[in-house]
């Protein structure tokens, strides 16, 4: 062969070579990755199934495998999860493992051994859980037990006893305006969403202790349907957010109108970040410029008392205090008007109930609107207690479990030794309706709450407001509003209301976003103004 032809060949031969290179390292960089994928998940299935802390404890395999099981149930079945999981302890027992990392109880003899005072031991947040919130910098959400303290050691004052008594006048202000704004419409026939109208009353509450600005919802025409839908838009946002964490960094990235089209309830979340870091930037001009502290003439805003406490510099920037306005503002309007929506329904459904109330209502209310009757007052009326208990038993606070981390001992249940830093949680859900403590469990019975002769079991499973460290710091406050509502609308001469193809369905909690909501294509809570 000539020389000049073996030289053609070669660089053919070569340049052929060179092609295929890309290919062949492509190819097998393909393959070793798709076999190593395959080795770590076998790796990781046998890991999780039987060789990890968890693998003895009761469940499902498929949810011991893989966080998809929850998933399902939670994404694609829209908040469902926790009716599973009372379907798995039903089958397996107290305690079950209810995903790779988390283990569920449904006892509620050891709820006060969960969840207790930070002197009998460090308490965390489960961080997995936390972080797909996007609220960890709030004090509710930090995960460590000693930084959870310092950050809700300002806001306490505000939420005790004390602190709800003195916001007492503002309370009853309110409670009138919405009274007012109710018999106004008498007589007119006129559809009122109530629903709009208790979370109108909750948020008036919770902007005016906050911020010195309040935005004023019950004067609205339509009860700021609008705040309504921001918040309710952030709750329907939640369970894909837990699912994916790292979606709440990348919808910082794209721009707004593009995460609107890609996924519709995620304005909810934004404008409801806005609202709070305005309110966050007015308190902070204000301190800037020394306007004087106070609201309504009297009382330091919520905001400002953090500002001017002597917390470290890194915890008063605007993204920290911004995500605790968030929890401030959602947690104080949500949980208080659902159970105000969830009372409401069943005094206007059972005759006897109102009847009762009225009757009860009747001496302490005569002198209105010439004297109100003090919060300690009505706090002593029995049968409004339990109307009270009753609806909060119903409408759970936080339907979702509250996984608490122990980072420091072992804790054991029954037979059951938890490794320390195991994820345990229980739920209100089934505290408040195990059939073996409450009778009838699912029915709106305030009866069950009178006597000497209560059983004490019903004492311990009540939870709506959680327990130990990290429970509701709005606690006071809820029943101080719950207390001074309920007694101005239902007393003798109260708002003539009658319910408008509203139905028990349109109040019963059927999805858990965390926060409980009744069924999606509800109307909502719909009453006649008669």
């Amino acid at each position: 062969m000539p020389p000049a032809i073996d030289a053609v060949n070669a660089a053919a031969v070569t340049q052929a070579a060179l092609a295929r290179l890309p290919q062949t390292f492509v190819g097998r960089a393909a393959l070793s990755g798709a076999v190593l994928s395959a080795g770590y998940l076998v790796w990781l299935s046998v890991y999780r199934l039987f060789l990890s802390p968890l693998a003895r404890f009761p469940g499902p395999k498929i949810a011991a495998l893989t966080g998809w099981y929850e998933f399902y149930y939670d994404v694609i079945k829209q908040g469902k999860y926790v009716f599973k999981i009372k379907d798995l302890h039903n089958k397996y027992g107290p305690i079950v493992r209810i995903n790779p990392h988390e283990l569920s109880i449904d006892d509620g003899e050891f709820y006060n051994t969960l969840y207790v005072a930070g002197s009998v031991r460090r308490t965390e947040n489960y961080h997995e859980f936390v972080k797909g919130l996007n609220f960890e910098d709030s004090h509710f959400l930090t995960t460590p037990h000693d930084l959870h303290r310092r950050r809700r050691k300002p806001l306490e004052p505000f939420f005790s006893r004390l602190g709800a008594t003195k916001m007492e006048p503002m309370l009853r202000e309110l409670a009138k305006k919405l009274d007012k704004r109710l018999q106004e419409l008498s007589g007119s026939g006129r559809v009122v969403r109530l629903d709009h109208a208790f979370f109108a009353f909750s948020g008036d509450v919770i902007t005016r202790i906050c911020t010195d600005d309040a935005p004023d919802f019950l004067d609205d025409p339509n009860f700021a349907s609008d705040w309504f839908e921001l918040v309710h838009g952030v709750i329907l946002s939640i369970p894909v957010m837990v699912a994916f964490p790292w979606l709440v960094k990348i919808i910082t990235w794209i721009p707004e109108s593009v995460v609107s089209w890609i996924l519709p309830h995620s304005e909810g979340p934004k404008d409801f970040e806005k609202f709070a870091k305005r309110s966050i930037e007015k308190a902070m001009a204000d301190k800037r410029s020394g306007k004087e502290a106070k609201t309504d003439g009297s009382r330091t805003s919520l905001f400002r008392h953090v500002l001017d406490s002597d917390m470290p510099e890194s915890e008063l920037s605007v993204d920290r205090l911004v995500k605790e306005a968030q929890i401030l503002f959602g947690a104080g309007s949500v949980s208080v008007a659902r159970t105000l929506d969830f009372i409401t329904f069943y005094v206007l459904q059972k005759p006897h109930i109102r009847e009762r109330l009225q009757l009860e209502l009747k001496d302490i209310m005569a002198d209105y609107p010439n004297t109100f009757p003090t919060w300690a007052q009505i706090e002593k009326l029995p049968y409004l207690q339990a109307v009270i208990h009753e609806g909060l038993r119903l409408s759970y606070g936080v339907m979702h479990r509250l996984p608490r981390v122990s980072p420091d001992m072992a804790l054991q249940y029954k037979e059951w030794t938890i490794p320390r830093g195991v994820p345990v949680g229980m739920s209100a859900f089934m505290m408040h309706t195990d059939p073996k403590v409450y009778e009838k469990p699912f029915e709106f019975i305030p009866e069950r709450w009178l006597g000497d002769n209560v059983n004490p079991a019903l004492k311990r499973n009540y939870v709506p407001f959680a327990k130990g460290s990290r429970s509701c710091l709005g606690m006071s406050l809820a029943y101080g509003e719950l207390n001074i509502l309920m007694a101005l609308m239902f007393r003798p001469g109260g708002p003539n209301l009658q319910l408008y193809e509203t139905d028990e369905s349109d109040i019963m909690q059927t999805h858990d976003f965390l926060i409980p909501l009744p069924k999606l294509e509800s109307k909502g809570f719909r009453v006649l103004v008669k």
